[in-house]
């Protein structure tokens, strides 16, 4: 093989490197041609005869064509998704000592999480594949759907090591408690699900869910997953004894349609704090409101009304954009003739109007922001959750689910640390958390088999994206 180029010669290594049989090249008219070779004996011959079988060419430059490929040639190269998992990662970074004191699985559960959180949340039996399209999956983990579901389950029992974990996120100055009961499940396979009321007062099959956010950083810290069937209270009650010895303010923020006087009594006697607004039907709203407040919400200008009523403040928000929308839903289901013309000029008298009860003494603005980032938790929340009925085959037991909120509750963090750093840099109207991970994901880098990394082209969009993130995403 002396005359054989050495770029030839180095792919005939390799090639053997992945063969069991021997390999041997021939030289014909200045064509390198790979050959396995095996040897049998013949009975007729009574010798050992030699077999060859072609496999390929090799050439000039050292690339092997196998036979029957129509010259098509696999890659030595692999193209990973860098940006997405790279920010998603860095937003677990401060979380990961943490989750390492509690977890053995500490990685398989911030890789499910950062799965869940750069917007394509698949299924437990498709987490393995997933992760291999990620530049993070150099770090070799198990996310088998065997194994994902033996961490889930594991997880969904250990109790004390979450609320360690909660209680290090905790910040002395309060948390803000959101009660999500209108997480509904039909699968007769999910045993958490239960009849129970939720905020419609429908008694149908679901698991209550309650999330915690501090009032300092505005990120979750806790979640909770109960039985359907047990009151929402009790979930609360329960909820926060596992927080016992921390001295921190509660407040929580519920559905409307929750809202009952015994309901406030119960929640003064636990020394809980409450945001809760009420149905448009609700004798609470009064006839001509004066709406002497004035302030900007994204953009949309708002008119407020505060009252106080025995121990509790009574805020009136009026919403001009909100009433159309309102007005026009009425109106359809009057053509539908779901309701009559008297029917609307009754409800329509509300329409626009938001109204709260709370015991606390806050800002209009400061309220109403309140009340309106709990639609950010339920379309963060809403997208995480559609999977948990496509995962019935893998949950199948109430600790699989609590595993698989507890994988949840670390994408939401996740979401809204990405959610902040927008804020800051006052551009969450215009940009989206989604969006954010779509156009990250198309920053790839490429691993040759040396070793040697680099980037793929970077569209435009993506580079702009990252901007917003250069701190948290290497590109040396």
């Amino acid at each position: 093989m002396r005359n054989i180029p050495k770029k030839i010669l180095k792919t005939l290594d390799e090639i053997r490197k992945n063969e069991n049989k021997y390999v041997e090249i021939k030289v014909i008219d200045n064509r390198f041609f790979v050959y396995r070779s095996t040897s049998e004996w013949d009975k007729a011959t009574k010798k050992v005869r030699k077999i060859s079988e072609y496999i390929g060419t090799i050439t000039s430059d050292g690339l092997f064509i196998p036979k029957n490929t129509n010259n098509y040639q696999e890659s030595k190269s692999e193209v990973l998704e860098y940006g997405n998992c790279v920010l998603a990662h860095e937003m677990l970074k401060d979380l990961e000592p943490i989750l390492k004191d509690e977890f053995p699985y500490y990685r398989e559960l911030m890789a499910l999480a950062i799965i869940k959180a750069i917007g394509d949340p698949k299924p437990i039996r498709l987490m393995e594949s997933r992760y291999e399209k990620l530049y993070i999956s150099k770090e070799r983990i198990d996310l088998s759907p065997k194994h994902v579901s033996m961490i889930l389950e594991d997880v969904g029992k250990q109790v004390e090591s979450w609320y360690r974990v909660f209680s290090k996120l905790t910040s002395k100055e309060g948390i803000l408690l959101y009660d999500m009961t209108t997480l509904f499940s039909y699968s007769k396979q999910i045993k958490l699900a239960e009849k129970g009321y939720n905020a419609e007062h429908m008694y149908t099959d679901q698991i209550n869910v309650v999330l915690a956010f501090s009032t300092v950083t505005g990120l979750p810290v806790g979640i909770e997953v109960f039985y359907g069937s047990i009151k929402d209270i009790n979930t609360i009650r329960d909820f926060l004894n596992r927080f016992r010895g921390m001295e921190i303010t509660i407040v929580l923020l519920m559905d409307r349609g929750f809202y009952s006087s015994r309901l406030l009594r119960e929640l003064k006697k636990l020394n809980i704090h409450y945001i809760i607004p009420f149905r448009k039907n609700s004798t609470l709203y009064i006839k001509n409101i004066k709406f002497n407040g004035l302030f900007k919400y994204r953009k949309r200008m708002i008119r407020s009304s505060k009252i106080r009523k025995n121990s509790n403040n009574i805020y009136y928000f009026y919403d001009p954009l909100l009433r159309g929308e309102e007005e026009s839903s009425l109106l359809r289901r009057v053509e539908e003739k779901e309701i009559t013309i008297d029917k609307y000029e009754q409800m329509s008298k509300v329409c626009g109007i938001i109204g709260i009860i709370t015991d606390l003494e806050l800002a209009d603005k400061e309220l109403f922001d309140a009340y309106k980032g709990r639609e950010d938790i339920e379309q963060a929340f809403d997208a995480m959750k559609n999977y948990l009925d496509s995962d019935k085959t893998y949950l199948q037991t109430p600790e699989s689910i609590r595993g698989f909120f507890f994988v949840t509750f670390l994408s939401l963090i996740i979401y809204f640390k990405t959610l902040k750093r927008l804020k800051e840099r006052k551009v969450s109207a215009k940009i989206s958390v989604e969006e954010v991970y779509y156009e990250l994901s198309k920053v790839e880098k490429i691993i040759e088999r040396t070793g040697r990394e680099y980037f793929a082209a970077i569209p435009k969009r993506a580079k702009k994206m990252i901007l917003n993130f250069s701190d948290m995403i290497p590109m040396g």
